[in-house]
């Protein structure tokens, strides 16, 4: 099978826009495989399975800046596919001063914005 020719998953469009408001940029990309890099050299990447893997939705969770860019990211997620998985607000069951936002993504994977 030639993996080479195919395309991140139809969910990818909203990763470049969610991750560019926590600091990412579009890094090095491989044939079904983009990263993304933030100014400190951190980087994130986001691939396809190879067909008839079995795949679990996953959650990850981003640092943001203040809760303005958890507003931003929640309402990015929203206009670009992504489903309402808990508005942005204060999560004291988390911590005293932990504050997110979380988006499932089109292929369910639980996004999250938060400050700590």
């Amino acid at each position: 099978m030639d993996r080479a020719r195919e395309p991140l998953h139809p969910g990818f469009h909203c990763f470049p826009r969610l991750l560019a408001l926590m600091g990412y940029g579009k890094g090095p990309a491989f044939p079904g495989v983009q990263a993304f890099v933030a100014e400190d050299g951190s980087a994130v990447w986001v691939s396809t399975a190879a067909e008839g893997d079995a795949v679990a939705p996953i959650h990850v969770a981003f640092q943001a800046a203040d809760n303005d860019a958890v507003k931003a990211f929640y309402d990015a997620g929203l206009a670009n596919g992504g489903t309402d998985n808990g508005e942005p607000g204060p999560r004291p069951s988390y911590g005293p001063t932990y504050y997110a936002a979380f988006v499932h993504d089109p292929e369910g994977n639980n996004i999250e914005a938060m400050l700590a």
